[in-house]
């Protein structure tokens, strides 16, 4: 769930205050506090907080111009420091020309002297935080355009890599190794192996020939069982081998479907 963020331009005499909407997406001015003291000021931002349910606050921070900290700034601090004893939690926002923003859009709404005076420290709490959402807003956007970026990218290369390993793939084959009627083993591509006819088969091929099964010389062999209980090979012939061919080349044709 989204949450609000209060936000405080911090000053000696009044305290600035503006909010998010839930999306933080704008910047709302809320109220002016007028500095009573540490206790009463920072219970009144719990109270604030409580309202727009909240635990997070942003604080404005008054930089010198060439980007250091001065002494205006040690004295935010170490009132911030007080409001995080109200179990908030406080990050910090360049502040510097927020004010003199504030005042010249106050002007631009002809509004009165003593009405900017009263508004003048809200409407810079508003700027502060708006400029805030603004960074973040970019920031997300950086990190999600990196993210997809990045995921194009892996995208590409489990593309290739799926390549490459369907290409090892393709190359694998299973081998057999038969022994001739001299004794002598030589080794056979695995085709296929089938049942037809009550009777099981198995397709092989000199793994040195053509791949397509149409073109290669392609062994039918039968299997059966020697009187030890071992699987012998025994070559087919005649109807027995085209009935046996052809049914090996309907199951080529279906797995390439």
């Amino acid at each position: 769930m989204n949450k609000r963020i209060l936000c405080l331009d911090v000053g000696d005499v009044r305290i600035g205050v503006a909010v998010s909407d839930l999306t933080r997406t704008i910047a709302t001015p809320v109220e002016v506090i007028h500095r009573v003291g540490w206790g009463p000021d920072c219970r009144r931002i719990r109270m604030l907080c409580d309202q727009f349910e909240t635990d997070e606050v942003l604080s404005g921070l008054p930089l010198n111009m060439d980007g250091s900290e001065g002494f205006q700034a040690r004295k935010v601090r170490e009132f911030c420091a007080q409001v995080e004893k109200q179990e908030l939690k406080v990050q910090y926002q360049d502040e510097r020309l927020t004010t003199v923003s504030a005042e010249e859009a106050l002007l631009e709404d002809s509004m009165h002297r003593e009405n900017r005076k009263k508004n003048v420290d809200k409407v810079a709490a508003a700027l502060i935080l708006q400029q805030w959402l603004d960074e973040q807003k970019d920031i997300q956007m950086k990190e999600e355009r990196e993210m997809t970026e990045d995921f194009e990218k892996n995208e590409g290369l489990d593309e290739t890599c799926g390549a490459e390993e369907q290409d090892e793939t393709e190359e694998a084959f299973d081998v057999i190794e038969l022994v001739d009627e001299e004794g002598e083993t030589q080794e056979f591509e695995l085709l296929a192996s089938f049942d037809l006819n009550d009777q099981h088969y198995i397709a092989v091929a000199d793994p040195t020939e053509e791949e397509d099964p149409e073109s290669m010389e392609v062994f039918i062999l039968r299997t059966e069982t020697d009187q030890d209980g071992n699987d012998t090979y025994v070559t087919v012939e005649d109807e027995e081998a085209d009935e046996a061919f052809n049914y090996f080349l309907s199951l080529v044709d279906a797995e390439e479907e």
